[in-house]
């Protein structure tokens, strides 16, 4: 029950992290593969769950599920073994994948014939192979099923492996290496233990690998861990990285306030948009870095507005607090307003002036005043305040 839960809830949110990818991109043909396998395990492991919860057990027929499972894994594993090939763009590799369609579709059609001529007129349990005295059909059941789900394991283990080898990306080419160490846990500790296990059964009467029922589960869980950990790892990691962007340029973002509050009551035209209220911008979450980089062009050109009206021109070799310093004593004696259209005004010069070229540069410096601004600002008020 608890295996059961953890291999439902890994494939749940592989499925619904590939839906939200799919949603972005829905012509990415291969992501569309690999959403539609996710969805089909998803889809087999529920129908397991519903002959394992008691709740739900009595609200389905018991043995339905059992063949749902196996069905939709088998063209789960034939979608995936397709998908695989492809990575190598091989001349055979579009007929070997209707190969492996036709093989699945084979195994699937052979399940529900033995399905059906012995579940329902036998009644039999095919929830459990594990009896010696079960049931030839049961046994024929699970045998051709795990047969299949070994041969596919064992098979995406290889190909996931060499698909790594030709991947561009380090992420790709490590996630499509652990998938294939999840294929390869399920198939020796699971798949193949359990076609030993029947196939004894069946032919000698007796379990040539005993306890299956006991072990094969966990390790299983394991290996469906393992596989949608190497399937969602290029996926998470470009997640995370956009997410430390994200945290960097709203920490950028609030960092620049100072400056730009200044510079813009000065010189409203500067902004594209007016300002909101401080709770109004906590809770804007999306184009943070379009914000960010909108908020730096506008100190930028506040500072180049601001420019002609210093008292004492900025030098190259003012540090950032001296240049902090002589913007609050242009903006504190009303430099702007005393000066007439037609005025006497300071010969330009580059406040903030970047060390390099490019715009991270110009970012930086402009952080850096801001930040010493700030500094300023605080120190000012805590003066008034004592």
């Amino acid at each position: 029950m608890v295996a059961a839960l953890i291999m439902w809830c890994a494939a749940l949110a592989a499925a619904v992290w590939k839906g939200s990818q799919l949603a972005r991109m829905p012509r990415d043909r291969g992501l569309l593969i690999v959403t539609i396998c996710t969805v089909l395990v998803v889809a087999a492991l529920t129908a397991q769950l519903m002959v394992s919860i008691p709740v739900l057990a009595g609200s389905f027929p018991r043995q339905a599920p059992v063949l749902i499972e196996f069905v939709l894994l088998t063209l789960f594993f034939a979608l995936l073994l397709g998908l695989l090939r492809s990575v190598r763009a091989s001349p055979t590799s579009g007929a070997r994948g209707y190969v492996e369609l036709g093989v699945a579709l084979a195994v699937s059609a052979a399940l529900t014939v033995i399905f059906f001529g012995t579940a329902l007129t036998g009644g039999a349990n095919y929830g459990d192979y594990t009896e010696t005295a079960g049931p030839a059909g049961v046994l024929a059941f699970h045998l051709i099923g795990n047969l299949y789900m070994a041969y596919a394991t064992a098979y995406g283990a290889c190909l996931a492996w060499s698909a790594a080898a030709v991947s561009v990306t380090p992420p790709t080419r490590l996630g499509l290496r652990v998938a294939a160490v999840g294929l390869v846990i399920c198939c020796l500790g699971t798949h193949l233990p359990r076609v030993l296990s029947t196939g004894g059964r069946l032919l000698l009467r007796t379990s040539l690998v005993p306890g299956t029922s006991v072990w094969t589960s966990p390790l299983l869980a394991i290996g469906v861990g393992v596989f949608f950990l190497g399937v969602g790892y290029p996926g998470a990691r470009t997640g995370i990285a956009k997410a430390r962007m994200w945290v960097e340029a709203r920490r950028h973002y609030a960092q620049l306030g100072p400056l730009w509050t200044v510079l813009y009551r000065q010189f409203p035209t500067i902004a594209l948009f007016p300002p909101s209220g401080p709770a109004r911008e906590r809770l804007r979450l999306r184009h943070m870095r379009l914000r960010y980089y909108r908020r730096v062009i506008e100190c930028r050109d506040g500072l180049v507005c601001l420019s002609p009206y210093m008292a004492t021109p900025v030098r190259a070799s003012d540090s950032p607090a001296r240049q902090a310093s002589l913007i609050r004593e242009a903006l504190e004696h009303e430099a702007l307003d005393r000066c007439a259209p037609d005025g006497h005004l300071a010969a330009p010069s580059v406040i903030a002036p970047p060390e390099g070229t490019g715009m991270d540069s110009d970012v930086r410096a402009i952080l850096a005043l801001s930040r010493a601004l700030d500094r300023a600002e605080r120190a000012k008020a805590g003066q008034s305040t004592a």
